[in-house]
């Protein structure tokens, strides 16, 4: 009996022992996981720290981002922060400094040329030649280099592109647009060839130059676009949201070479130039649509809500034959204030106002870029268009007195910013902001119809993920020095009890 017992005892301290080393490894990988967090962000405040001394302390190449730093030659790059040059000749390094932002980023020695950080071997630093728009050659081989950072999809690292342009022969730059380059042959766009481009008609579409078109063909960047030219392309774009090419034509939409469902045209848009949203709706024959800039691909928000002819009346106002909406945006960050955490959601609202008869336009305040005066029987409401970024969360305001009614229609002109000298306030976010704080402006809280969200992926879980592996080998390197530490303990306990029983 007593050995029976003894062997009870001895699972169950067995037992313990098991639950014991289970909770020590959750604890500690919590801590190590808590811990490595800050020590990643303490580590990249170093890196910052370290651009922003060679940046004040370096020695700067002219105009252009190169800095000298204790015996070192660095390059500032975006995301990265300054880079230091492998294999470079301190004594023959120099850079182009021709004035203008094509050229700041390239740097040359005896040996090398550099576009940023990256050596190019088969470019000979003695007879390079800066053809212009980003294109450079030394007689044999010929190069295009962006001033202009994109995020790399490998790395989601920021870098600045280049190609190698194959068999280019008397290669000029095209002066009338910006990033294109001929030959007798070709037309070039970021070093990419376009094919059958009448170079005669090419016309720049957007303001960041890559949407363009000539008379018959569409392009996105150095890509032909499954579209002919209408005569009626436009951008499109809400202000904090993505950028479209929309043909009011056939009311196709493109975003980059990513075509939206053709067989659901002619789309609708609406949101165009609005504040108070991430995305444009597109109103197509079964429903209305969004693009998820995450899953890179047009999503269905939900059935065709409105009713008839759909119109904007404001940039973030639009009826349809019975009824007024609005939009409405925020964020979710994983911290306990707007501004601080990681970005985990940004969400656009479809909020029903009311019924639209009977509303009327009154004035714009300072021609709609503060917002706009409307009216509704004997009621008037401020129409905000201020965006989401200034700490005002609704679009619809009402307007609580006269007396305020009456200043905003009366300043609603005035396009200074600061009149204080004449004893009055100018009409701006801060004025705004002081109305909605001392309940002048009273939010109109209206029925939400819909919600468009978009996900995005944390750094923190990148982290996490990222260290996961080391943490469970600390974890599991001090979980065996406790289990062998328990283990003689064990032992040495179960020697007690046998010499026990042997007296007993």
């Amino acid at each position: 009996m007593k050995s029976n017992n003894l062997d009870d005892i001895i699972k169950k301290k067995k037992t313990s022992n098991t639950s014991f080393y289970f909770k020590i490894a959750i604890v500690i990988f919590g801590f190590l996981v808590l811990f490595s967090i800050p020590i990643s962000l303490f580590y990249m405040g170093k890196v910052d720290g370290k651009s922003y001394e060679i940046k004040n302390n370096g020695e700067q190449y002219g105009t252009s981002n190169f800095f000298k730093y204790q015996g070192k030659i660095y390059v500032f790059t975006l995301n990265d922060g300054m880079q230091a040059l492998e294999n470079v000749d301190m004594e023959t390094f120099k850079t182009l400094n021709s004035g203008d932002y094509y050229t700041k980023n390239i740097g040359l020695d005896k040996n090398n040329v550099y576009f940023g950080n990256v050596i190019i071997p088969d470019l000979d630093p003695n007879k390079l030649e800066v053809i212009g728009n980003g294109y450079y050659t030394n007689g044999i081989n010929s190069y295009f280099f962006s001033p202009f950072s994109e995020l790399d999809k490998e790395s989601s690292n920021y870098i600045y592109p280049y190609k190698k342009i194959e068999n280019a022969k008397n290669l000029k730059a095209y002066e009338n647009l910006e990033l294109f380059a001929v030959d007798g042959d070709n037309v070039y766009y970021k070093g990419e060839i376009l094919k059958n481009t009448d170079l005669n008609t090419l016309k720049i579409i957007d303001k960041n130059n890559e949407y363009f078109a000539d008379k018959e063909n569409v392009y996105y960047r150095s890509k032909l676009l499954p579209i002919k030219n209408s005569g009626k392309l436009k951008i499109v774009s809400s202000e904090q949201g993505d950028t479209f090419l929309y043909d009011e034509a056939s009311g196709y939409v493109f975003i980059g070479d990513y075509t939206f469902d053709k067989e659901k045209a002619p789309y609708k848009v609406i949101g165009n130039n609005g504040t108070n949203l991430y995305n444009l709706i597109f109103i197509g024959k079964d429903g209305i649509y969004y693009y998820d800039s995450e899953k890179k691909k047009q999503l269905k928000a939900g059935d065709n809500i409105f009713i008839g002819n759909i119109e904007e009346i404001a940039p973030n106002i639009f009826t349809d034959d019975e009824n007024i909406y609005y939009f409405s945006a925020y964020s979710v960050r994983s911290g306990s204030r707007k501004s601080l955490g990681e970005l985990l959601s940004r969400n656009t609202d479809i909020y029903y106002l009311d019924k639209k008869d009977g509303w009327k336009k009154v004035k714009d305040i300072r021609e709609g870029s503060i917002g706009s005066i409307w009216k509704k029987g004997n009621k008037y409401y401020y129409f905000n268009n201020l965006g989401i970024f200034n700490s005002i969360d609704n679009t619809v305001y009402k307007i609580s007195d006269k007396e305020t009614l009456n200043y905003l229609l009366s300043k609603a002109d005035d396009e200074t910013d600061d009149i204080k000298s004449e004893g009055l306030t100018a009409i701006n976010t801060d004025y705004i902001r002081d109305l909605i704080k001392n309940e002048k402006l009273i939010a109109v809280s209206g029925e939400k119809k819909m919600t468009i969200t978009i996900k995005y992926k944390t750094d923190i879980v990148d982290k996490i993920f990222k260290y996961s592996i080391r943490i469970f080998l600390v974890v599991y390197f001090i979980f065996i020095i406790f289990k062998n530490f328990r283990k003689s303990r064990r032992i040495s306990n179960e020697n007690k009890w046998f010499w026990w029983e042997f007296k007993i």
